[in-house]
């Protein structure tokens, strides 16, 4: 396990879980104490129910060590690096395009397939890894705190929905509020990386932190003249628009039903009845066992017929897909590419394994119901809403909730069960999804955190050193839109 500290730090949260249990009774009034034995348990229902996300890292690692066999990648990144070395221009633009995709999309997770590509340019242009982890995972974080069409799936209905849909909010509701908490968040978040790249520059920092030997980066010198790119930038090209095509729910938010009628005119293609050699041959879809109902359209990849919340599987697919395509296009040798796969696979397991534990907090915080019952005292106290304790509980219930959908049923749903003025709705919505990507970005049982501190080898107290100024800034100019709403309401 690198040493980065995220290992002790997440034990600790354990041992705060166990302890809270042990403090606080559930909502019933009694106490259920989280014992070694039901610890384990959680532990293989991690395994049981969030086996996509972690399988999904692992495929992550495993193809960019395919991709790191072949020419072609080291020669884009050294292309890219070279053209745009000491240009800070570089740096706005990864920031802008990673928050944009996320804030416009509500994708999250399967963005991390571009992250370890963007983070090998950064260090090679000669940035730390600072710079690279809040360029880019940072910057998805940002995006979803101030997010457009932040979405999650609700199994109780089947289908994909938002924090406003669950409240019986229009679509959008707060789109004004949220587009500026947005422009101005993304805006702090730009001038506060590019301080540090030259408070580094001017030697006025003492923790950056540019070793990048455990990076899957290997440069190759020469002439590039005869390697050929275009299998790797085709790769990534045809990754983004199908992963934007596939996770954005098209027809349950924007009630945009083109691809739905599109795959149901694919798999209904038949070839008609005719007869070759004395035989007859049944109409029947040529496409249906291709692409059946079980491999769903456009904009369904998030469907719950695929299980739980959050599932990855089609994401993975596609990134297997195109993989043994770089292998086949790019002419790297079957061996190679298994020892690639195999060696990249390896390197981000512990990567992986972290995020498997963030999933035990998760489970053992929500199976309990301490967090109901600090709701219900804090909320009962004040005799129903108050923008501080919303705040205060929605930072709480972050902490103990690494997935979307579990932190909005376990934690929203209480707060607002509390809240019976609905023109109050607005500012709840804005308020929890705010502070909980907030959380996300310090937290150390953010999935996404755990992701870049572990791939990148951080130092868990290195980061909150480098980005607490961030937070407070965040955590203020979300306050004074909060306070904004609450005057307008």
């Amino acid at each position: 396990m690198k040493k980065n500290g995220l290992l002790k730090v997440i034990f600790g949260v354990f041992a705060l879980v166990i302890l809270l249990t042990f403090i606080i009774p559930t909502t019933s009034g009694e106490r259920s104490y989280l014992g070694i034995g039901q610890f384990v348990m959680n532990i293989i229902q991690s395994l049981a129910f969030f086996t996509d996300p972690v399988l999904l890292i692992i495929v992550i690692g495993g193809f960019y060590g395919v991709l790191n066999k072949t020419d072609g990648y080291k020669k884009i990144l050294d292309k890219i690096a070279l053209k745009y070395k000491d240009n800070r221009n570089f740096i706005i633009f990864i920031i802008l395009a990673f928050a944009l995709v996320a804030a416009l999309s509500g994708i999250s997770l399967p963005l991390l397939v571009f992250v370890p590509f963007v983070v090998s340019i950064i260090l090679l242009m000669g940035y730390d890894k600072l710079v690279a982890l809040s360029s880019t995972i940072g910057a998805i974080l940002v995006g979803l705190l101030g997010g457009l069409f932040n979405n999650f799936i609700d199994p109780s209905y089947g289908s994909v929905t938002t924090m406003e849909l669950s409240l019986g909010l229009e679509s959008g509701a707060n789109l004004l509020y949220k587009i500026l908490l947005l422009i101005l968040a993304v805006g702090i978040l730009v001038l506060y990386v590019l301080k540090h790249i030259k408070n580094v520059k001017d030697k006025k920092v003492k923790y950056d932190i540019k070793d990048d030997s455990d990076i899957l980066i290997t440069e190759v010198k020469g002439s590039y003249k005869n390697i050929k790119t275009w299998p790797i930038v085709t790769a990534f090209v045809i990754m983004f628009v199908i992963l934007i095509l596939g996770l954005v729910p098209w027809n349950s938010l924007f009630e945009i039903e083109l691809f739905n009628n599109l795959h149901t005119w694919i798999t209904g293609l038949a070839i008609p009845e005719f007869k070759l050699f004395g035989i007859t041959f049944s109409e029947f879809p040529i496409f249906n066992n291709l692409i059946s109902s079980s491999f769903p359209a456009l904009g369904e990849w998030t469907s719950t017929s695929f299980g739980n919340v959050g599932n990855q599987i089609m994401v993975i697919n596609l990134i297997i897909v195109l993989m043994v395509a770089v292998v086949i296009f790019a002419r790297v040798k079957f061996d190679e590419a298994v020892e690639g796969f195999v060696e990249g696979a390896k390197k981000i397991l512990p990567t992986a394994i972290l995020v498997s534990l963030a999933y035990v907090v998760l489970i053992s915080s929500f199976t309990n119901g301490f967090m109901g019952s600090i709701i219900k005292w804090a909320m009962e106290l004040v005799g129903g809403f108050n923008v501080v304790v919303v705040s205060i509980l929605s930072i709480i219930g972050s902490f103990f909730s690494v997935d979307f959908f579990y932190s909005v049923a376990g934690v929203f749903s209480s707060i607002t069960g509390y809240v019976e003025d609905t023109s109050l709705y607005p500012l709840l919505d804005l308020i929890y999804q705010s502070f909980y990507y907030l959380v996300m970005l310090v937290g150390p049982t953010s999935v996404m955190l755990i992701f870049g501190l572990s791939y990148l080898n951080i130092p868990y107290k290195e980061w909150l050193k480098y980005i607490w100024r961030l937070i407070v800034q965040l955590f203020i100019l979300i306050f004074v839109i909060l306070c904004l709403m609450l005057i307008l309401v």
